[in-house]
């Protein structure tokens, strides 16, 4: 597979997973759908140990699981449901299973409930031949789909998403498994007793990632279901630092379980699931994604912040730049000034220049509005100041749930930070201004905290952060990057998710 072609899988499929905190949205594809349908029915399922565990399914299966806010036993509103159905099924002589899930849930974003819809299939061989999956996503008009089969150790699929069809290849070993459908299957994972612990290898095809999980029984608890007490396996689950919950029956049936981030799932009725969401019980994702900080209270359009953070491993700390300066825990942003004329040309870095799966600098759509935008114009720093003029104006705020690109954003003229960010690349590098995307947070009056936010880099003579959703020309001091890089490195804001605490130490 040539590197180039991979690469644009990639990012397109961690683009799906990457959805920025501003929507919620990573907490529930990231974690939901993919570490609970990784595991039941959806994706596939890497083992290590010396044997591999097919999944058995002996009677159909259908169950059904609620979507909460909050870990705690009486966790708070309700927000939707997934629902899982397993037939025992044989395809060309082979004996296997076969699965449909259907998410769906109500997140209120920005004050506005958004419906999201997640369905899809899978067979799975018992004998470990070809496999097969195919789900997608939907919120409003924005679709996004994943097809393929998984035959001799190759992953061999299709995305459909932003208007592209790309197909795709990609090596995932000949023990790759999916494993058994929600609630009604045993779990692709050894039956383990009280303090047992295995380490597995998982197969992340959103991610197109291999990583190691560590799985471990910790107890046994007693719940109550439907007025009934079912005593209950407690396994973690520890992915890249992030571990997840799960109440196990004796049949390995599914009662409960925890994410890292605020959300868990309990078994429940099909009356319950199908019962309309009261939204008036449906808090703000946003708001309960902010963090509150410590110390003095930012205030918006600051020219510079001192900010101590905690809460992280060292290696975890943010990065540094022209803009941002640290010393071990404690960084200062200052926001930057105007570059004069005399600024020397902008550094020459492909990198920043060129196009990809969802940053379409290249496309002939994006240099004609560019080219038009741009009009006689030579100056890198007032090149992306004619850029940040048209997107902040033509782009109305609005938060979505889609899978951006700057082609759709172009024609939909709608969208969020990631919207705007994305199109505002395009256009940018389309004009030769390198530019780069920040990952991070940003102080919120509203929210009293600091929410995650996408905004554009660009360099002229250094680089400078600049704000076209929030009308900010040079974004001010109250922005915290945490990531550098393109959408490729979207994922890595997991492990912030729940565990970074700031102090304001001041504010200018």
């Amino acid at each position: 597979m040539p590197l180039r072609q991979r690469e644009k899988i990639q990012e397109v499929l961690r683009r799906t997973t990457g959805k920025l905190i501003p929507l919620g949205i990573i907490l529930f594809w990231m974690v939901m759908m993919g570490l609970l349908l990784r595991r039941e029915g959806m994706l596939p399922f890497v083992e290590s140990a010396t044997h591999v565990m097919s999944p058995r399914v002996t009677r159909p299966g259908n169950a059904w699981m609620g979507i909460f806010l909050g870990n705690s036993e009486s966790a708070g509103a309700r927000i939707g449901f997934v629902n899982t159905n397993t037939t025992p099924d044989s395809r060309d002589g082979h004996i296997g299973a076969a699965f449909n899930v259907t998410a769906k849930l109500r997140l209120t974003l920005m004050m506005t409930p958004t419906d999201i819809f997640v369905a899809g299939s899978a067979w799975i061989p018992e004998d470990g031949t070809r496999a097969e999956f195919d789900f997608k996503i939907r919120s409003s008009e924005h679709t996004m789909r994943i097809a393929a089969t998984v035959e001799n150790g190759q992953l061999n699929g299709t995305v459909y998403t932003a208007g592209e069809t790309i197909p795709f290849q990609f090596p995932v070993g000949k023990e790759l498994l999916l494993s058994g459908a929600m609630g009604t299957a045993t779990l692709n994972l050894p039956s383990l007793k009280v303090d047992q612990e295995v380490t597995i290898d998982t197969f992340d095809p959103m991610t197109f990632s291999v990583g190691k999980a560590r799985v471990k029984c910790v107890g046994r608890e007693t719940l109550e279901v439907a007025g009934e007490r079912v005593e209950c396996k407690v396994l973690t689950t520890t992915v890249n630092g992030l571990t997840s919950k799960v109440w196990l029956g004796e049949d390995e049936e599914i009662f409960r379980a925890e994410t890292p981030f605020g959300f868990s799932l309990r078994k429940i009725t099909p009356e319950e699931a199908l019962t309309p969401v009261d939204n008036s019980q449906n808090a703000n994702v946003l708001q309960s994604m902010a963090i509150i900080p410590r110390g003095r209270t930012p205030v918006r359009g600051a020219k510079r912040m001192t900010v101590r953070f905690s809460g992280i491993q060292p290696e975890r700390r943010p990065p540094v730049d022209e803009t941002q300066t640290g010393t071990g825990d404690v960084y200062t942003i200052t926001a930057a000034s105007e570059p004069g004329p005399d600024q020397p040309a902008p550094v020459s870095a492909d990198e920043y220049l060129k196009s990809d799966a969802f940053v379409q600098a290249d496309h002939p759509k994006i240099k004609d509005l560019a080219t038009r935008i741009m009009g006689d114009e030579k100056s890198p720093w007032q090149k992306a100041v004619r850029v940040y003029n048209w997107v902040h104006d033509n782009v109305r705020k609005l938060s979505v749930f889609s899978i951006p690109s700057a082609l759709e954003v172009l024609e939909s003229r709608v969208g969020d930070c990631n919207e705007h960010t994305v199109l505002f690349a395009a256009l940018a590098r389309a004009a030769s201004v390198p530019t780069r995307i920040a990952i991070g947070l940003v102080w919120s009056d509203t929210l009293r905290g600091f929410y995650y936010h996408a905004w554009p880099e660009v360099f002229a003579g250094r680089w400078i952060w600049m704000d076209p959703t929030l009308g900010q020309v040079i974004a001010d001091a109250t922005h915290i990057k945490l990531l550098n890089g393109n959408i490729e490195k979207w994922p890595q804001l997991l492990p912030y998710l729940g565990q970074l605490e700031i102090e304001v130490t001041s504010i200018e």
